[in-house]
Order: C-alpha cells, then sequence, then structure tokens
C-alpha cells in the first residue's frame, strides 16, 4: 500500500504545478508595465515584489524611484524616492 501513497502524492504534486517551459515562456503583467515605463524614460526598471505590485527603476534624471503599479489599469498608484538623497 505504501507504494500507492507514494505514487498519488507524486501525481498531485505534478498537476499542482505548471511546467517550466510554460512558465517561462508566458508573459507576465508587469514585462507590460515595465516596457511602458521604458517608453517614459525610467530605466532599468525591475520588478521587486509581485505581491505589492512593486517595481523600482531609474527615472530621467538618475533618481531611483519606487511604485506601486494599479492591479487592472497598470497605472502608478505610488510614487516615492528609494533614497532621502533625492528627495
Amino acid at each position: 500500500m505504501k507504494p500507492t501513497f507514494i505514487a498519488c502524492g507524486a501525481i498531485v504534486a505534478a498537476l499542482s504545478f505548471p511546467p517550466l517551459s510554460v512558465a517561462q515562456e508566458t508573459p507576465t503583467y508587469f514585462d507590460g508595465v515595465i516596457e511602458k515605463l521604458s517608453e517614459y524614460g525610467y530605466r532599468e526598471a525591475r520588478l521587486v515584489d509581485t505581491e505589492a505590485r512593486r517595481v523600482v527603476a531609474f527615472d530621467r534624471y538618475g533618481s531611483e524611484v519606487s511604485m506601486t503599479i494599479h492591479p487592472r489599469n497598470g497605472s502608478i498608484e505610488t510614487w516615492d524616492y528609494v533614497s532621502i538623497r533625492d528627495r
């Protein structure tokens, strides 16, 4: 009976996670947001916290800024400097 339980557990685990190749090929919502930020002059934009929807990038003046992105329309909800020196 033990092999049956192990096999069932392996099947459940395999069904719980998407294949790695599919996950890597699927464009994410934040890829589009980062592309738009680049169009508006932000450099080196990167996602730092998916759950908080926080993106960090350098603005056109070289200051590093942290932004919270709206979950539906991709607009910037909050914006603040990362370094106190830039304020």
